[in-house]
């Protein structure tokens, strides 16, 4: 039996002004238990003093204890493709148009290497499980539609032991009912779809859409996870339709949202109704503030739309909101490192959550919110549960997003997968003096502050 014994974390969502020891036996949180004090044992090693995954008595100093992140929007078949697909306009017509040239082009292996960094990236910033939505367009034909469902099917079977990965292929479901196309669809699902999603507003009958979407679901037993209203027109709006054929199927708690841009530049009463009616139905939603403030707004002038959605508006509804990557580094977003704590510090700028609880809601929004949208069994910090985990060189969830910590150490079922150290770059002594010096009684002041 293999364990793990942390002493002196930092647990900000369950008492920031308290330190905790935890236990971990082989996979599971075995004791979690708060500390009277800060506790110095000579026989643990700091964080810093690592230098194996078998080292397992850890003092993490007062430092920062989460849950794995989650990702629950990716893209990881269009990850890193920016140079072969450019989108000079900025706008999401332009990036769909140019991708679904490119894509005869991209090979099964190409895709795979694609996604595979991405994935790994992902992991070594804190995300131990991801949702990817992956291209289906069923207008390529049949060498080309099932490749990067293929290639990102391969990523998730390679990887399953270090990252949970969902694919949830995108379906536009053919207007003339083709049986040859209609059949792609179920192969896909067969494949191994771990749900079911599209974009019902770029259609041009969306109910129909929508109707089919929700058959399919039903037929193989799927949730629905869809981009929804990716538009700055405020008559945009496919989610009320959403919203009736959730609770007529009763697909309470197995519909997801993405995007909801058009809730933004909506009426208040309409926007507010919708989204009343949409925790009722137990449907939840994702912000993809990285995308859609690069995106939208293109064609406006004087003041600009920012085209993310209404963030407040829906956690006060008391539906389930996630914050998520979206694109990285693609025609759709030339940005990002598939680094959750990138995106939430940009929600937190873009929704004005900068309070001490605000910041907490935006960790949430990175955790345990979206493990709830993606069915993650076994999640969280709690006795029982598998130890996925990430320490973050930071003591306090202000402290997380003031500095962005590079230090992380990530563990999967209480073993350590990946660890980032700080490299000193001074090239001056006295500078590189100066720095220690501050360091060390920067965190003899935090201790004393917060913990004695």
């Amino acid at each position: 039996m293999s364990q793990l014994h942390l002493l002196n974390v930092c647990l900000p969502l369950e008492d920031p002004g308290s330190l905790f020891e935890i236990i971990i036996n082989d996979d599971r949180y075995e004791k979690i238990t708060k500390q009277p004090s800060y506790l110095q044992r000579e026989d643990f090693k700091t964080l810093e003093a690592l230098n194996s995954s078998s080292d397992s008595f850890i003092d993490c100093q007062g430092y920062v204890l989460l849950p794995g992140f989650v990702d629950a929007h990716m893209h990881l078949d269009k990850a890193y493709s920016l140079s072969k697909v450019p989108n000079a306009s900025g706008t999401l017509q332009e990036a769909v148009i140019n991708y679904r040239k490119q894509s005869p082009h991209f090979t099964v292996e190409e895709i795979e290497y694609r996604a595979m960094k991405t994935a790994l990236n992902a992991l070594s910033h804190g995300t131990t499980a991801i949702r990817t939505h992956v291209n289906f367009e069923l207008p390529l034909g049949e060498d080309v539609v099932f490749r990067a469902l293929t290639a990102v099917l391969n990523v998730k079977e390679k990887l399953k032991q270090y990252i949970t990965i969902q694919v949830i292929p995108m379906f536009l479901l053919p207007d003339d009912d083709s049986k040859r196309e209609l059949e792609w669809i179920e192969q896909a699902i067969k494949m191994g779809a771990d749900g079911i999603g599209g974009a019902p507003h770029l259609a041009e009958n969306h109910e129909k859409q929508i109707d089919g979407l929700f058959s399919l679901a039903e037929k193989y037993d799927k949730p629905i996870d869809l981009h929804v209203d990716e538009s700055d027109d405020p008559n945009v709006c496919t989610l009320d339709y959403i919203i009736q054929k959730t609770m007529e199927r009763q697909f309470h708690n197995r519909v997801v949202a993405g995007h909801l841009c058009s809730l933004a530049p909506m009426e208040q009463e309409k926007a507010l109704s919708l989204i009343e009616r949409m925790a009722a139905a137990q449907i939840g939603a994702v912000t993809l503030p990285g995308a859609n403030m690069y995106l939208q707004g293109r064609f406006d002038q004087g003041i600009v739309r920012r085209g993310v959605t209404r963030i407040h508006e829906i956690l006060q509804s008391g539906a389930t909101l996630a914050a998520a990557s979206d694109n990285v580094h693609d025609p759709f977003h030339p940005f990002g490192k598939a680094d959750l704590l990138q995106i939430g510090l940009l929600t937190a700028y873009v929704a004005h959550l900068g309070s001490g609880e605000g910041l907490k809601q935006i960790i949430r929004m990175i955790t345990e919110y979206p493990a709830k949208l993606l069915n993650l069994k076994n999640y969280g910090v709690r006795c029982g549960t598998k130890a996925s985990f990430v320490l973050l060189k930071a003591r306090s969830v202000e402290d997380i997003f003031t500095n962005l910590p590079v230090e992380r150490y990530v563990f999967r079922n209480g073993k350590l997968l990946y660890q980032s150290k700080k490299a000193e770059h001074w090239n001056d002594r006295q500078l590189l003096m100066y720095q220690h010096e501050t360091e060390s009684r920067y965190a003899k002041f935090e201790r004393n502050l917060q913990y004695v």
